[in-house]
């Protein structure tokens, strides 16, 4: 049993742990044994946050957090996006509908629309289109017509989205751009200059930056893809990217098997992951927990007495400053909700066995979180 993880459990389940702006942790992947490691803002390693084979994971290619505070990780041989707790790292379920089966999925974001959308590594016209989900794990189906190998995505100012096709033949790699209905808009910067991209992102002066796996490169482009310069070279392999407070930029070198730290203008730190076993990362990401719902929130106080069974007796002191309380399974779907002034007691008997958070919300809004056990 690993301690940081089991005191974090416990702290939780009894002060309903609190996740404040700013709390912003770090995670890339060690594929060869289907892990994720967890590391400190200064690169130092915490541990290995998600175990070896977890659930079934296989080649982990990304993770995003749900805004219901848990995280999403898609492995290339796994057909569904997995779930795993934000505290302890165990595996909680697929989350993804069962109902569609994804074809080598690969990289992940949030879109404006608040829908999960995923790009696929196939080469055929259904296994290459970029499909997205409701919050709910929900297949809301295709979005974009085939896009062979697609990796990175990002979205500009007007919700065009961006996807980044590594190529099918060598030199073959393309940025493709969509409208907010999914038709395709164009290329936005094409194979005379581009060999394989990989991650893709826009800065806050609106440039474009793309990073070459083949050729070795993060290259810099204007708002209407034209190329301004090679912004960062040397790079083995690079394949994701994150940003620390500072405006560091950390690049996977997944041919290096090390993360490297650059200044916001291009130029080499050094390595910034210390300790822990990377295999071949194809990912890094700087997570801020402050952003998720469930978790968001301003005491410390215990909500309901006790935390296991399936009777929980409200606090009614505490719970004075609030209106209502909802219940949250762990894939983030509402399972019950009462006025404050209904009852006294909470009862989830009707519940299933596990896991759920309990949030209590207030007219002001204002929001407090807890960690409970059903169990019968």
């Amino acid at each position: 049993m690993r301690t940081t993880k089991t005191l974090l459990a416990f702290c939780f389940i009894l002060l309903s742990v609190h996740l404040y702006a700013q709390d912003v942790r770090y995670f890339a992947p060690n594929r060869v044994f289907n892990a994720i490691n967890e590391y400190q803002e200064d690169g130092t390693y915490i541990e290995e946050f998600i175990a070896a084979d977890s659930g079934g994971l296989s080649n982990p290619q990304d993770m995003v957090l749900h805004p219901n505070g848990f995280l999403l990780v898609t492995g290339t041989n796994n057909p569904q996006i997995k779930s795993y707790d934000a505290l302890t790292g165990d595996y909680i379920g697929d989350w993804s509908d069962s109902t569609f089966d994804l074809s080598v999925p690969s990289k992940m974001e949030w879109g404006p629309d608040g829908n999960l959308y995923v790009t696929q590594w196939g080469t055929t016209q259904e296994t290459s289109k970029i499909v997205s989900f409701a919050p709910d794990g929900t297949f809301l189906g295709p979005f974009t017509p085939s896009a062979p190998q697609g990796l990175g995505l990002t979205w500009d100012e007007n919700d065009f989205l961006y996807i980044s096709l590594f190529g099918i033949t060598p030199g073959s790699g393309t940025v493709r751009r969509y409208d907010t209905d999914g038709n395709f808009a164009g290329i936005f910067v094409d194979s005379v200059i581009l060999e394989s991209p990989a991650s893709i992102w826009f800065d806050s002066n609106g440039d474009f930056f793309v990073q070459d796996f083949s050729l070795g490169k993060v290259m810099r482009f204007d708002s209407n893809g034209d190329y301004i310069d090679d912004f960062i070279i040397d790079l083995m392999n690079p394949e994701g990217h994150a940003f620390l407070p500072n405006g560091n930029i950390l690049i996977c070198e997944r041919g290096a098997n090390k993360i490297t730290e650059f200044n916001p203008d291009g130029s080499v730190i050094g390595r910034w992951d210390d300790g822990g076993l990377l295999g071949a990362p194809s990912f890094v990401r700087a997570i801020d927990f402050s952003t998720a719902s469930v978790n968001d929130h301003t005491t410390s106080a215990v909500l309901v007495t006790p935390t296991l069974g399936t009777k929980f007796n409200l606090n009614p002191i505490l719970l004075s400053q609030y209106s209502t309380i909802e219940v949250f399974d762990t894939l983030g779907r509402l399972v019950a909700s009462l006025q404050m002034d209904e009852t006294t007691v909470l009862d989830l008997s009707a519940h299933a066995t596990g896991t759920y958070y309990i949030q209590a919300r207030g007219n002001d809004g204002q929001k407090a979180t807890q960690k409970i056990m059903i169990e019968k």
